[in-house]
């Protein structure tokens, strides 16, 4: 099997590769959300869940961590 690579009518041996360049948006089509976007994200997400109990109080603290668990695990 051949360890080269083909970059622009060259060979570059491919044990040799040095790339460390962190993954980027352009690299991977997905962009880091702000602060500001996972802080909304998780305010509609603990706003559902509350509306799934008919907004009963008492449960704001946990509806907030249940839905931040959820943006987070899904981000």
């Amino acid at each position: 099997m051949n360890d080269s690579l083909a970059v622009a009518g060259k060979t570059q041996d491919a044990s040799k590769s040095t790339n460390t360049r962190p993954v980027t948006k352009a690299a991977t089509g997905y962009a880091r959300p702000s602060p500001e976007e996972l802080h909304e994200v998780i305010a509609v997400a603990a706003y559902f869940l509350a509306e799934r109990r008919n907004f009963e109080s008492g449960h704001e603290l946990e509806d907030w961590l249940s839905a931040e668990a959820q943006v987070l695990a899904e981000a």
